[in-house]
């Protein structure tokens, strides 16, 4: 079975031969680890065309802090081992800003002629992810997460415009994404703080879950996966993601109990499993890491599939666990699953 078929009938619980699993790696880890982390992922290719592992050059880098502004207009601020950071000046710091703010242009022609030519490849047996997008944490990007919150609050007609503006450039572009031909649109905002939504679920089912709805609407409506993952808290709106349209939710599901969780959406929609980043992966053993791969594909994967396996590989994680991760995966995920 090929890699591309087997993420499908995981996604649609058709029976895959095992469970699929995706590999994402910080730029710490391949300061920390270097060379021993490309031989031990190139033992390990994964289902969506992530091989041939090597060392990125600027690795060394990886080290530090350093401030960059991106297309939007943002100043950001970030750990250079780590991904985005924080915003440190907004685009829009207040709505004075926005009469004149201008968006910078979407992606050419040359950018989806190249997803095209990716996507009809005969020789790609691998399953294609493009496009999605983030809305929340964008929106956060753009005003500043404090001026965000506040702007929710006051239910300001401004970010309703900032929203719906966002919504059609992305429906716009995943369009032709979908055209194309991905497989899934991947979207990802972090919904949850440790043990609490970031906002209550009535204003997120009010603001955010017609938008959604609208988003994930463009990759269902061309009989394609859509590809959600979320950090944190966000127990409450599992169901309505679910309702509107995910196929593939990647939740941190160790902050809510990885059972509970299996216990509430298991069999339901195709999970990406998180596994335990802040304490397993880091700080545990590899017996430990084994028994927690284990309960993920009990809590998940029990369905004739039903779960993608994952778990991010940061500057933290000693190499000998990731080796056990992955030899977990292998061991452990062979359908018919005990």
């Amino acid at each position: 079975m090929t890699s591309r078929e087997r993420v499908r009938r995981a996604i649609e619980f058709d029976g895959p031969d095992r469970i699929p699993f995706h590999t994402f790696v910080f730029p710490g880890a391949w300061k920390r680890h270097g060379q021993a982390l490309a031989d031990l992922l190139n033992e390990f290719p994964d289902d969506f065309g992530n091989r041939d592992y090597r060392v990125p050059v600027d690795s060394e880098r990886a080290q530090g802090m350093e401030e960059y502004r991106d297309d939007w207009g943002t100043l950001w601020v970030r750990r250079r081992d780590y991904t985005s950071g924080e915003v440190k000046e907004p685009a829009i710091p207040d709505w004075a800003v926005w009469r004149d703010y201008r968006f910078p242009g979407e992606a050419g022609p040359q950018h989806f002629a190249a997803v095209a030519a990716q996507a009809s490849d005969p020789a790609r047996d691998y399953f294609l992810l493009g496009g999605g997008g983030s809305l929340f944490q964008h929106m956060q990007h753009l005003r500043g997460p404090a001026n965000l919150f506040v702007d929710l609050a006051q239910d300001r007609r401004e970010v309703h415009e900032l929203a719906d503006r966002l919504v059609e450039r992305m429906n716009r572009e995943n369009a032709r994404y979908i055209e194309a031909g991905v497989e899934a649109l991947t979207f990802s905002d972090d919904w949850g703080a440790q043990s609490a939504l970031l906002i209550s679920p009535e204003m997120w089912r009010r603001f955010f879950k017609p938008r959604y709805r609208s988003l994930f609407a463009v990759a269902r409506n061309a009989g394609r996966h859509v590809w959600f993952h979320t950090d944190g808290w966000i127990w409450e709106i599992m169901d309505d993601l679910i309702e509107i349209g995910v196929t593939i939710l990647n939740p941190q599901h160790e902050v809510m109990g990885t059972a509970r969780v299996g216990e509430r959406i298991g069999g339901r929609v195709c999970v990406r499993s998180d596994l335990c980043r802040q304490r397993i992966l880091p700080r545990g053993t590899p017996a430990e890491v084994r028994a927690h791969v284990r309960e993920v594909i009990h809590a998940f994967g029990r369905f004739n599939g039903g779960l993608i396996l994952h778990g991010e590989i940061g500057p933290d994680v000693p190499l000998e666990n990731i080796r056990a991760m992955y030899e977990a995966y292998r061991e452990l995920g062979q359908y018919p699953v005990s």
